[in-house]
């Protein structure tokens, strides 16, 4: 097929020179065969204060450009990972007029449907990592797909490296997370973690410092008891992050890169996942939970991966035959404990783990299954 790609690099921007995306949707197309035409969205993506104007003229690029491919050959398919911040929704109309399928892939959906309701009803599949989300999509006059996460295997795979690290987690320091790393070190595991928010230092200070007392002052003046929780629930979310990173700054780290990340899959005993986000990252609102890439990434380089439990990562993985699950910080410090002491049960789980991301859960698998399930499966 000739499919025209609208997506972007990384994962997350505070993440020097991840490349994880390109290699999870832009990578397995060309391995199977397929002719890509990559649009990179970078440019808008990194606009800042100019964003509604960058949307513009990225949107009439894109347009032309879409139809000067189509024109020089026919596409196939259009397959976009863009936001309402990137992209006009007439954009999208106009692409669709070509005949073209069209598919939106997001995810976050859960916590942050926010940043697609405007584009998502002119698609023609919206495609949604998290299984839950498609009520969201459907209630906007969207016709949603469930497509979940998955991991490349020619990149993530397990390395020839010592195990040194007793349990690690890379990701950014926001929800729950750091209740349970903090739960986790006071209990004697040296749990070691990377990713952005986690180090507080002189870089930060007086950000830290202005921040909080922002939040001081919005409880300390709020005029109703939920305006008083609101800000209150902001304190001391910021305080318990500053308060891990000072009593605990060895096990606490900055990002690491996409080669660092695979390797400290092979170099860790257990790795660990945190499903609990806010809903749209407001310490304040209700704790929801869904999968993330880590939760195929892990097992695929054939990592223990210790997450928490939901019913949809049971429909991926066996729990405690092909990854380990928790309900409660107490329980997670019980199963780390245990696979500590038990490593050859942990290298049991590990194998089966492996075994059945690269089964079922790579991203070659996922491009077969959704272009059958949308009618492209016989398209040359």
């Amino acid at each position: 097929m000739r499919i025209f790609q609208v997506i972007h690099a990384s994962t997350n921007s505070n993440v020097p020179g991840s490349i994880t995306w390109y290699r999870n949707l832009y990578e397995p197309l060309i391995e199977l065969g397929h002719e890509v035409v990559l649009v990179p969205t970078d440019e808008v993506r990194k606009a800042g204060r100019n964003r509604a104007a960058a949307r513009a003229r990225f949107s009439e690029k894109l347009v032309e450009i879409f139809r000067q491919e189509h024109d020089k050959k026919p596409l196939d398919l259009f397959f976009a990972y863009l936001t309402d911040d990137e992209v006009d929704p007439t954009a999208i109309d106009l692409i669709r007029k070509s005949g073209v399928p069209t598919c939106n892939f997001s995810c976050n959906n859960i916590h942050q449907f926010y940043l697609v309701e405007k584009i998502s009803p002119h698609f023609d599949y919206c495609l949604h990592s998290e299984k839950d989300a498609g009520q969201k999509f459907k209630a906007i006059g969207a016709n949603p797909l469930w497509w979940p996460m998955a991991s490349n295997p020619k990149y993530f795979r397990p390395l020839n490296l010592p195990r040194t690290i007793s349990a690690s987690f890379v990701g950014a320091n926001y929800s729950l997370r750091a209740r349970y790393i903090l739960h986790l070190l006071e209990n004697g595991i040296d749990v070691h973690v990377y990713g952005p928010g986690w180090v507080w230092g002189t870089s930060n200070k007086w950000r830290s410092i202005a921040k909080r007392w922002k939040y001081l002052f919005l409880s300390l003046s709020a005029r109703t008891p939920q305006a008083q929780y609101a800000a209150s629930a902001h304190l001391a979310d910021h305080d318990l992050r500053r308060y891990l990173s000072a009593r605990f700054p060895k096990n606490v780290h900055p990002p690491i890169s996409d080669e660092e990340l695979i390797a400290l899959y092979s170099r860790s005993h257990i790795s660990l996942g945190f499903l609990e986000v806010y809903d749209r990252h407001d310490a304040s609102r209700p704790v929801t939970y869904h999968l993330h890439l880590r939760e195929f990434e892990a097992p695929m380089c054939g990592a223990l991966l210790c997450t928490g439990y939901s019913d949809e990562l049971a429909e991926m993985f066996e729990p405690e035959k092909e990854v380990i699950v928790y309900r409660n910080q107490h329980e997670l410090l019980d199963k780390v404990r245990y696979y500590l002491a038990h490593p050859e049960r942990a290298e049991k789980v590990r194998l089966a783990g492996r075994a059945r991301a690269l089964r079922d859960h790579t991203y070659q698998h996922r491009f077969k299954q959704l272009f059958a399930t949308i009618g492209l499966s016989g398209t040359i």
